[in-house]
């Protein structure tokens, strides 16, 4: 198993009903289909903070939308039990890929 970029954490919130969310771009991930960028998600992920820790998280959902520009923005939801100060705006996610590593 490899552990590969997702997308850097542009915006981190919190609201009442879901918890903490994560969102954030990548142009490698604009020509793939939503479904394909979710199950790329899968059930955890791993944070690794501007100062070099990583950490991983459960995902309890995750939404793919498109930008009038015609790009993909990808929201993580990690529910109520994170707090959104654990993340900042910089962080990178990685997702678990069952691929080969060359």
């Amino acid at each position: 198993m490899e552990i590969k970029m997702l997308f850097g954490v542009g915006l981190v919130f919190d609201t009442p009903e879901y918890g903490t969310i994560v969102m954030g771009a990548n142009e490698e991930l604009d020509d793939l289909l939503p479904s394909t960028i979710q199950e790329m998600i899968g059930d955890q992920i791993m944070i690794k903070t501007v100062d070099g820790e990583e950490r991983v998280y459960n995902v309890v959902s995750s939404q793919i939308n498109h930008s009038i520009a015609g790009k993909k923005n990808v929201g993580i939801c990690l529910g109520k039990g994170i707090s959104p100060d654990e993340i900042v705006a910089g962080s990178i996610v990685y997702y678990y890929s069952s691929e080969p590593i060359d």
